[in-house]
């Protein structure tokens, strides 16, 4: 037989359309899972008058004002000022990694006031004056924030190379946290929360507190200062930390570990303690019963060195280390023992460095922010959406 009829039932051959048809089924169906795999556009809002977020509204007293019940951005989101406003969050304000609110404007142009927490991502940007009564206030790390952040009685935390350029500031009893490379251009000020920065950190400012213990791991380029207002803060100045100032404490001891540098010191009642390889550019001065040790070491450049004075005014002992070095004279004015080692280097007679207290002003804390008032109409407003 020439040819043979072929049985389309067993056929393991199928027309060409039908598998081309078939295909393009196969690949309508995997656009949606394409579509799902990009990523989302930023967002992009501006106040006061243009595009905002779902959970915000404009006052109906007052055009300048805006309440949100959350504030949340995703990464790369964007919020813009045009006109100055005050923002108030009655929950939390977040922000994702490399957002920013009024990057392009300056921090007058906004206040930002935030009943809950305030959370900005990694490398964001916020141009404002950020009050806080309650919620903690993080900074990602290689954040820039320009302006004031103030809180009531929550914490502070500035994450590593993250920069703010503006005072901190807690009111009550909220902790400030400075952490590695960070830099504050500013003044940072508690009542009795304690103050810590780490390695490599750098503020610019005074560090002023009440009650609250200080422990500096890095740089500040202004005085510690705490007469008049302290009656427990201790400070402490890691090893390798410089104070470019004085440091003035009430209560509270001073240490400065082995390496460290500082100004002047004087303390109303705590000791004084200057490490081994440590600096004093200034006195070193006790008014009260405070004890001051100035360790030696094993040879003159590694003991501890002051260029100023030693003085106990009142009760306080004095103790000089072996072949430790300070320029002026070493007084115990009333009950205090005097200990000074052999091999110590001190001088004869007072030199002209004062004692801290007498030649350093009180830093007095800032203002606070006043509270947005937010009119109860905009709440029910928000919340009725």
């Amino acid at each position: 037989r020439l040819w043979a009829p072929v049985s389309l039932k067993h056929s393991t051959h199928r027309p060409l359309a039908t598998t081309n048809a078939r295909r393009w089924v196969f690949r309508l169906l995997a656009l949606p899972l394409l579509v799902v795999g990009l990523p989302a556009a930023a967002a992009n809002y501006n106040f006061p008058g243009g595009n905002l977020p779902s959970t915000c509204i404009k006052s109906i007293h007052d055009t300048s004002s805006f309440a949100c019940v959350t504030l949340t951005l995703g990464a790369d989101d964007t919020i813009s000022i045009s006109s100055p406003i005050t923002i108030t969050v009655g929950g939390a304000l977040m922000t994702g990694a490399s957002s920013s609110i009024n990057e392009t404007g300056p921090a007058s142009l906004l206040t930002l006031v935030v009943i809950g927490i305030t959370d900005l991502g990694a490398n964001s940007v916020v141009k404002a004056n950020l009050s806080s009564p309650a919620g903690i206030v993080t900074l990602g790390a290689g954040s820039k924030f320009t302006g004031r952040i103030e809180t009531s009685s929550a914490a502070i935390k500035v994450g590593a190379d993250s920069i703010v350029t503006g005072d901190i500031t807690t009111k009550v009893a909220g902790e400030v946290n400075i952490y590695a490379r960070a830099k504050v251009i500013g003044n940072i000020s508690t009542n009795a929360g304690a103050v810590k920065t780490l390695a490599g950190s750098n503020v610019t400012g005074n560090v002023v507190t009440q009650v609250g213990a200080i422990t500096i791991g890095g740089n500040v380029g202004g005085k510690i200062n705490s007469t008049g207002l302290s009656t427990a803060g201790a400070v402490t100045v890691n090893a390798g930390g410089i104070i470019g100032g004085a440091i003035i404490t009430g209560a509270g001891a001073v240490t400065l570990e082995a390496g460290s540098k500082s100004g002047g010191i004087v303390t109303e009642d705590g000791a004084v303690t200057v490490a081994i390889g440590s600096r004093v550019e200034g006195s070193v001065c006790t008014n009260n019963a405070g004890a001051i040790t100035i360790v030696g070491g094993p040879t003159l450049q590694a003991a501890a060195k002051v260029s100023g004075n030693v003085i106990s005014k009142k009760a306080g002992e004095v103790s000089v280390g072996a072949f430790a070095t300070v320029d002026g004279a070493v007084i115990v004015l009333l009950a205090g023992a005097r200990s000074i080692a052999a091999g110590a280097v001190v001088g004869t007679s007072v030199n002209s460095s004062q004692c801290a207290d007498e030649i350093v002003a009180v830093t007095t804390p800032p203002t606070p922010l006043g509270p947005a008032s937010v009119k109860s109409r905009e709440w029910r407003q928000l919340f009725m959406r």
